[in-house]
């Protein structure tokens, strides 16, 4: 009667919302803090290196547990993941591309291995959201979208850092790099990891690394473009 019952739910109820993703493609996970507006109250400004060092660890180490995975991108409180299967006919996908275990253990492992490095009374939680993007191209958009971002925060959080709310509201981005020249600062001074974000990639040997000096993507697409491999021609059957 056990198994029979179970059989019965598994079959109405899990099987029902079982949702795959498309395989031959390109999946993006895209990790964000939940709530850290209060998270990081408290912290250093305009940006915390030991925030970003935990964010890099938790990446790291989720880029070694995904199977398929090729490259991740992180700036602020989030990090993207790129998944491929699309190398081969047989390349393996994490989970089967089963969605629900995808974006489910993708958020948990990263909350996880992101409390084990960043030491706080307060508890850090992420989401996860998946994207499919059949396209290498729009995959390369998707990734200079997030930096172009990337940059837009920064330059508000440098700017916050000098001025009140009152005196930023309304400004656009070549008022506050002006407001900052004012005073001495320029953004475009700042570290780069700062300014454009930090990857984690593989090294020619195979292993990953975090990059800290990565490049303006869309001045430089070759960088990109040497993360992942071109997919297979499509197999044309009679």
């Amino acid at each position: 009667m056990k198994d029979d019952l179970g059989d019965r739910i598994k079959r109405f109820y899990e099987d029902a919302l079982r949702i795959h993703v498309p395989r031959q493609t390109h999946v993006v996970l895209r990790i964000d803090g939940r709530g850290f507006h209060q998270f990081t109250r408290g912290l250093e400004r305009p940006y915390c290196r030991r925030l970003a060092d935990a964010l890099d660890a938790a990446a790291l180490a989720l880029c070694q547990e995904m199977t398929g995975c090729r490259f991740a991108y992180g700036q602020s409180d989030e990090y993207s993941f790129l998944l491929m299967d699309c190398q081969s006919e047989k390349s393996p996908l994490w989970f089967d591309g089963n969605l629900q275990k995808i974006v489910s253990v993708a958020a948990s492992f990263f909350t996880a291995a992101f409390a084990r490095q960043f030491a706080s009374p307060k508890l850090a939680s992420f989401d996860c959201r998946a994207l499919v993007i059949a396209q290498p191209r729009e995959v390369e958009k998707y990734f200079i979208w997030r930096q172009l971002d990337a940059s837009a925060n920064s330059l508000n959080m440098l700017a916050s850092d000098h001025y009140s709310h009152k005196e930023l509201l309304g400004r656009g981005e070549a008022e506050k790099h002006d407001l900052l020249h004012a005073k001495g600062i320029n953004w475009a001074r700042q570290p780069a990891d700062f300014k454009r974000g930090r990857a984690v990639r593989r090294a020619p040997q195979g292993t990953w690394l975090i990059d800290h000096d990565i490049p303006v993507f869309h001045r430089k697409l070759s960088y990109l473009r040497a993360q992942w491999p071109a997919p297979m021609a499509p197999v044309l059957t009679p």
